[in-house]
C-alpha cells in the first residue's frame, strides 16, 4: 500500500510538472529536472505503477486522477 500511495503522489506530481512546462509557468530547467527525478522514482516501483495504470485504464481515468483507495479496491475485486 505504501508503494501505491507513493506512486499515486508521484503521478500527480508528474502531471503538475508537465502542466507547468506546457503553460510556461516557473523555470523550465527546474521543472525538467524535477520531472526527471519524479520519473526515476516512479521507475523504482514498477509493480505499483502497473497496478495504478491498470486501475486508471479500467476506471477510464487519467493516472493522476486515481487514488490509492481506488487501486486497492479495484485490484481486490478482480
Amino acid at each position: 500500500m505504501d508503494n501505491i500511495t507513493e506512486v499515486v503522489a508521484l503521478l500527480r506530481q508528474q502531471a503538475e510538472l508537465e502542466r507547468e512546462l506546457l503553460n510556461g509557468r516557473g523555470t523550465a530547467v527546474a521543472a525538467e529536472r524535477a520531472l526527471d527525478i519524479t520519473r526515476q522514482r516512479l521507475a523504482q516501483h514498477p509493480q505499483a505503477l502497473n497496478a495504478v495504470l491498470q486501475t486508471a485504464r479500467a476506471l477510464r481515468r487519467t493516472p493522476d486522477a486515481v487514488s490509492a483507495w481506488d487501486v486497492v479496491h479495484w485490484n481486490s475485486s478482480n
